[in-house]
């Protein structure tokens, strides 16, 4: 996998977990790291557009790690083990 499919995998996989935040009752708790992860969000793509893949990267993965921290207070797991089928 080279840099820009990495990119634009880990977007996609930020996108599933704003997704999934914005839909938990305890999401309303949380504003601050919600808008914290959507602007870094925002900051992966505009990043992955200009073909900045490492610094689309970094963002991206920030941004996961602050919703991923607060799904694993509030759920007792963390998103990847949530959504495993």
């Amino acid at each position: 996998m080279d840099e820009k499919e990495r990119s634009e995998k880990d977007l996609e996989k930020l996108k599933e977990i704003i997704a999934y935040f914005r839909g938990q009752p305890f999401a309303k708790k949380y504003p601050a790291q919600l808008d914290f992860s959507t602007s870094y969000w925002k900051d992966a793509e505009h990043y992955h557009e200009k073909g900045d893949y490492f610094t689309s990267f970094g963002c991206a993965n920030y941004a996961y790690g602050i919703l991923e921290g607060v799904i694993l207070r509030e759920k007792g797991k963390t998103f990847h083990e949530l959504s495993e089928k």
